[in-house]
């Protein structure tokens, strides 16, 4: 089974969920602002060390970034002003996680400061953003631009899958999203422009 059935396949089993939180009548940017609560929850369970909390935060935040815009379909809710602020909050999700690693390995780390490692925490901010960026950009200017090898879930099940097992496979999570996520946006970069000439 190819990845991308694996991905729909997750996203078929929120759909029941999805469908919920919409007969609750759960505004679909309660759920996009409720994944941005539990990831500041995981930011600074990550800053203070407690891994495994921070790894659960995640996943939830994850649940809640996979299903805020089904419901806002099944709920008939969807809406540009909702999918702005999605785009937005979720770049703000990005950014309060690292953050708190960031804090982590320069505070609170057994060989802290590791200065490295908070160099390496930017550098995956700074993919992220413009993994996000680049796309935003293309659909600006009417292109699809669903390309790479780490779009926003990959990313987080890289800093899920490293807080799970605790600060040293963390580490090695980061630096590969240091890696993979610029190599995303050069591959959006060129993707883009082999279209638009």
């Amino acid at each position: 089974m190819a990845y991308a059935d694996v991905k729909e396949k997750a996203r078929g089993l929120l759909r029941p969920l999805a469908q919920y939180v919409a007969d609750l009548g759960v505004p679909p940017t309660a759920v996009t602002v409720a994944g941005l609560v539990f990831s500041v929850l995981a930011a600074f369970s990550i800053g203070t060390g407690h891994f495994p909390r921070a790894a659960l935060l995640l996943v939830v935040a994850g649940i809640c970034d996979m299903i805020d815009g089904a419901a806002a379909r099944a709920g008939n809710r969807v809406s540009a002003r909702g999918a702005f602020l999605d785009s937005t909050i979720d770049r703000y999700s990005d950014a309060v996680v690292l953050l708190g690693a960031m804090h982590f390995y320069l505070v609170r780390s057994p060989e802290a400061p590791e200065v490295l490692t908070a160099g390496i925490v930017l550098v995956a901010l700074a993919g992220s953003m413009l993994t996000s960026y680049t796309r935003a950009r293309a659909e600006a200017i009417g292109q699809d631009c669903r390309v790479g090898i780490a779009e926003r879930s990959e990313r987080m099940i890289l800093l899920i899958l490293g807080a799970l097992f605790g600060h040293d496979v963390l580490r090695v999570a980061l630096w590969l999203l240091a890696i993979v996520s610029h190599v995303t946006a050069i591959q959006r970069v060129r993707h883009i422009l082999t279209r638009v000439r």
